[in-house]
């Protein structure tokens, strides 16, 4: 993937520009929901938006609160294009990156309510390059330029995917030779298949053994082509078919032409000036993922959505698996994506000080008053690389979604709209309600 090896000031070089804002797309989208949620709170959310349009951290955000039974909530503050005017709206499209990893995991967890698999099986039952996977014994390359490997411990299995305890690498190491090897593996270029792609990364080594730490890696990836091998549809048309369609979700898909431009929030980021520019190059392929055709079938990152379709599947988790008469999986699953998975050993050190742990498929704070700021016991979620987000809260029946579009770089300007918005949102919540 290039972009991660050549994060330079020219890649992001361009004029500078004075950002332009418009006025809030908003509104109280379930009445019925005032008792319980307070609409003039929500109200609150346009000014903390507006605030960082204002001053030039992002370009414009789409964002929504829903309960089980409906959007409560949404708004949409400032422009998906600011180099042609054109105004954020509640239906603008975005790449939602990593968001796409809980969509993914829960389809693997659709397969496992219907028989089709179980979480201990190995994953070389059903990818076979897998049956010959090996744990580097250093992250630096030998002097016959390969890695020195042991076998590992015990095999991966599906259950090490869809919580990131896999052993594999991702895209973000490029400090060391392993970490640059998973890099050069360009699982998110646009060449190959998907089978192609992930039998290209059973080649590679683990970091370490598999259940020994949690590691964001291209778990998810693999487990997209799960989804391929067991269902015997491709992982668009198996999400589509039990997913997007059951769920409504019409703006939800993995690739996008010319046609999808008029909705499709522009990538932005950020020269050494701090001045904010139009990204030209890099993301998911070679070409500028803001003029022309892209998408990639990765179970990690490839969806394109809508903040309204994203909370089509939030409602559905919130509703115990069923949303709207379709039923996708079965409260004990939905109650298991949610449930502690990382011992507290194999966590990141930042999640044991903050109360974090992860589930499968997201993030759950375990320990609210370590984290530092607002949080609610048992919620989960997960963000993506361009600058989205979400989380649920169970307990409260409540979840929100933030959407940008913004590339991730050394001169990118902090945002801290997510945690006001989940303040706001969790604030909302009026006294009686559960």
């Amino acid at each position: 993937m290039r972009f991660f090896k050549d994060l330079t000031p020219a890649l992001l070089a361009s004029a500078a520009i004075i950002l332009a804002s418009c006025a809030p797309e908003t509104g109280v989208a379930n009445p019925d929901r005032q008792s319980r949620l307070s609409a003039e709170h929500l109200q609150r959310i346009d000014a903390v938006l507006q605030e960082e349009v204002d001053q030039g951290l992002r370009a414009g955000f789409v964002a929504l609160v829903t309960s089980d039974d409906g959007v409560v909530y949404e708004s949409a503050v400032g422009l998906a294009d600011p180099y042609h005017d054109e105004p954020m709206r509640v239906d603008t499209r975005f790449r939602m990156a990593s968001m796409t990893k809980p969509i993914v995991t829960a389809g693997v967890m659709q397969l496992v309510d219907r028989g089709a698999l179980r979480l201990d099986d190995p994953v070389s039952l059903f990818i076979p390059s897998f049956a010959g996977v090996q744990v580097a014994t250093s992250h630096a390359r030998n002097g016959a330029g390969a890695f020195d490997t042991r076998a590992p411990s015990r095999p991966v299995t599906v259950h090490d995917l869809l919580t990131h305890m896999s052993g594999f690498g991702y895209v973000f190491d490029g400090e060391s030779d392993l970490g640059r090897a998973y890099i050069e593996a360009d699982l998110y270029g646009r060449a190959g298949t998907l089978a192609e792609r992930i039998d290209r990364l059973a080649t590679l080594p683990l970091y370490e053994d598999p259940g020994e730490k949690w590691r964001y890696s291209f778990s998810t990836d693999v487990a997209g082509r799960l989804i391929e091998v067991v269902s015997g549809l491709s992982l668009e048309a198996y999400l589509k078919a039990n997913f997007f369609d059951p769920l409504g979700m019409t703006d939800t898909e993995f690739f996008v032409d010319e046609t999808d431009f008029e909705r499709l929030a522009v990538v932005n980021a950020f020269d050494e000036t701090g001045g904010m520019v139009r990204l030209e190059a890099g993301a998911l392929s070679a070409a500028s993922v803001n003029d022309e055709a892209f998408g990639i079938m990765s179970g990690g990152a490839g969806l394109v959505s809508t903040a309204r379709d994203y909370a089509r599947f939030m409602r559905m988790l919130l509703n115990d698996g069923t949303l709207d008469g379709a039923h996708i999986l079965s409260p004990a699953t939905v109650r298991l994506m949610m449930s502690d998975t990382a011992p507290v050993a194999a966590r990141p050190e930042d999640w044991r000080r903050k109360g974090i742990t992860f589930g499968l498929g997201g993030a759950i704070i375990i320990e609210p008053g370590y984290f530092g700021g607002v949080a609610a016991k048992g919620e989960w979620g997960w963000s993506g690389f361009w600058d989205t987000s979400f989380a649920i809260s169970p307990a409260d029946d409540i979840g929100f979604v933030l959407l940008a579009q913004t590339q991730p770089g050394p001169h990118m300007p902090p945002s801290r709209a997510r945690e006001r918005v989940k303040a706001i949102a969790y604030g909302a919540l009026q006294e009686g309600a559960r």
